[in-house]
């Protein structure tokens, strides 16, 4: 039995990562149409309401994941769960940890494929923040999901932002 050449796994994690960030990029634009049609028949911030209320949905399931360590109270398990998951072994969001003590986590995002969708498909300023508040309803699901409270420090989606900050606490009701 022969092993696999290291160059032939190269291409295959590659062309994997590819296909990883064209799907995220087909649910920017996804996400794009559909808010267009929804914000021409219900306005904008009906369209934005019920958007988020379905991906938030999502979000919701995906906290599953989460919900060990964040009943156990370990945020520091929760920073790991989010930066050893993220798609492509973290090559599409570029997670990390800002800050991390007993009573909270900030966790970090440096890249965005929906943002990037979004930038090269000609939306602006305002589209974009609109759609980044939009998307990150799946994130407010994820954590809620999981028993945690989420604040947004800084999104990658707001014009000037660098990162994604996502302020995670404890309940205070544990």
């Amino acid at each position: 039995m022969s092993a696999t050449p290291d160059y032939e796994l190269d291409d295959e994690l590659e062309a994997a990562q590819s296909e990883t960030r064209a799907a995220f990029e087909t649910r920017a634009l996804m996400y794009a149409y559909m808010y267009e049609e929804f914000a021409d028949e219900v306005g904008p911030e009906r369209a934005t309401e019920l958007m988020k209320r379905a991906i938030h949905r999502r979000g919701l399931e995906v906290g599953r994941k989460y919900r060990p360590a964040a009943h156990a109270g370990d945020l520091a398990e929760v920073g790991r769960i989010f930066c050893e998951t993220s798609p492509c072994g973290g090559e599409l969001f570029e997670p990390g940890i800002e800050e991390q003590d007993d009573e909270r986590i900030v966790l970090r995002m440096t890249s965005c494929p929906l943002l990037d969708a979004w930038r090269s498909a000609g939306l602006d300023v305002d589209e974009i923040e609109r759609l980044c508040e939009i998307a990150a309803a799946v994130d407010e699901g994820t954590f809620e999901g999981a028993g945690l409270q989420l604040t947004f420090l800084d999104r990658l989606g707001i014009a000037g932002s660098q990162h994604c900050l996502l302020e995670l606490r404890l309940p205070e009701d544990r």
